[in-house]
């Protein structure tokens, strides 16, 4: 390492010193061009992502929907099964209404469950 010259540190470098003008439009301009860029390309990406998660939000709903209406056409279907011709052996009907009614019953727990995991996952992609 060499020493520091004492001429060398009194001497600074000259450099060119443009009008605000100049300075702005080379320097800022372009700088502000890309942020606008950016805050725009972001702003897109945020509108898709939120309307990608209200999409599957609204498939999620659309599948409760549906199992809700298996649930009640189960439910339908074994209370017209239990009412119907041959439903003289009392015990067997009894006994499968009460099936029924047990899957009927965890179809709808697990409809709950999806519920909510809906509404988790609706609560984290709020902003």
């Amino acid at each position: 390492m060499r020493p520091l010259d004492i001429v060398e540190l009194a001497e600074p470098e000259e450099v060119e010193v443009l009008e605000p003008e100049e300075d702005f439009e080379q320097f800022l301009l372009p700088v502000i061009h890309e942020m606008r860029e950016d805050i725009a390309a972001l702003t897109r990406e945020h509108g898709r992502a939120y309307l990608r998660s209200r999409s599957k939000l609204w498939e999620m709903d659309h599948m409760l929907v549906q199992i809700q209406t298996q649930v009640e056409a189960s439910e339908q279907s074994a209370l017209n099964h239990l009412q119907g011709p041959g439903a003289g052996a009392e015990g067997r009907g009894a006994r499968r209404g009460d099936q029924a009614e047990e899957k009927a019953q965890e179809v709808a727990k697990m409809a709950e469950m999806l519920v909510a995991l809906v509404r988790r996952i609706e609560r984290a992609s709020r902003p």
